[in-house]
């Protein structure tokens, strides 16, 4: 995920001013790559549904399930994962930064039709992490995701929308250029 777009708000609105200082200016500088860990395999679209455990330690918290989909999860230096704290299905969600290098994480990825692998396949098995690697509050884990993919959304259409202006001045200098045959016209007008 893009950090700077994604992580950088959830942690301005959401994260303790100790996570504030340690990850805020590496997004920034494009330092820290992140995955988004939210999918899993069998719950389609219902992310309620989220099965992946989080429970509470003497020293913080112990997380075990498995995400799928994760795009640069095999390059990525953290994770913002959302797994279950507690039973009810919304408010027993929560939200962590998880280090993907960390003991007991592993990244598997998912071989695509044209032979590439975008998208990782993560198992957390007794992964450790400390009291600090929560974001806001326990329980706060389906605000936090509801806001992280509203801003999904709207970077991806903003991305779209500036695609299709580019498409547009190149489909208007090929014009003036005289470059737009026929054939290519159709091509790139359609």
């Amino acid at each position: 995920i893009t950090a700077i777009d994604l992580v950088g708000p959830v942690l301005i609105k959401f994260g303790t001013d100790e996570q504030k200082a340690r990850y805020l200016e590496p997004i920034r500088l494009g330092d820290h790559v992140w995955t988004q860990l939210f999918s899993e395999p069998g719950a389609g679209s219902d992310l309620a549904g989220v099965r992946t455990r989080a429970e509470k330690t003497d020293t913080g918290w112990r997380i075990n399930g498995q995400k799928v989909w994760s795009s640069a999860a095999n390059s990525a230096d953290y994770g913002l994962l959302l797994a279950r704290t507690g039973p009810d299905s919304h408010r027993g969600l929560s939200m962590f930064i998880v280090p993907m290098d960390a003991d007991g994480v592993s990244v598997r990825p998912l071989k695509q039709m044209d032979g590439e692998s975008k998208f990782n396949e993560v198992f957390l098995d007794n992964v450790e992490l400390p009291d600090d690697a929560i974001i806001g509050e326990p329980g706060q884990g389906w605000t936090i995701a509801i806001m992280t993919l509203g801003r999904e959304r709207l970077t991806l259409g903003s991305q779209a929308v500036a695609m299709f202006k580019l498409h547009e001045k190149l489909v208007a200098a090929a014009r003036d250029r005289g470059a737009l045959d026929p054939v290519l016209a159709r091509s790139m007008t359609r």
